[in-house]
C-alpha cells in the first residue's frame, strides 16, 4: 500500500498556491482496527503541515490543516494493489516453516 498523487492548496490571505507531492507525505500511523491510515506532510518554511487521514470505510480521504488555507485540488489516492508483491515469501515466512 502506498500514498500516491498530489494535494494542492491555497494561501487565503497571499493567494500563494502549494501543490504537496504524495511522496513528501510520511505514514505516521494506523489505527488498531485497520480502518483509517494516516499520512502526515511535515511543516517546513516554504510549506504548512497537512495530515490525510484516509477512511477506508469510506474510501475518502479527510485533510487537516492550519486556518487560513483552503483546498484546491485533493489527488491523492492509495495504491492498494494486492499484486504489488506476496508478503509471505517477500519475508520468507513460507519458506520451511511448518505449524
Amino acid at each position: 500500500m502506498a500514498l500516491m498523487g498530489f494535494y494542492a492548496i491555497r494561501n487565503e490571505d497571499t493567494e500563494e498556491e502549494f501543490t504537496l507531492d504524495a511522496d513528501d507525505f510520511i505514514w505516521e500511523d494506523a489505527n488498531q482496527s485497520g480502518e483509517q491510515y494516516r499520512f502526515i506532510h511535515v511543516e517546513t518554511d516554504e510549506l504548512p503541515e497537512v495530515v490525510a487521514t484516509f477512511d477506508v470505510d469510506a474510501d475518502e480521504f479527510v485533510m487537516q490543516m492550519p486556518a487560513g488555507l483552503e483546498e484546491l485540488e485533493n489527488g491523492l489516492y492509495i495504491n492498494a494493489d494486492k499484486d504489488e508483491y506476496d508478503s509471505d515469501s517477500e519475508y520468507g515466512y513460507d519458506d520451511g516453516y511448518d505449524d
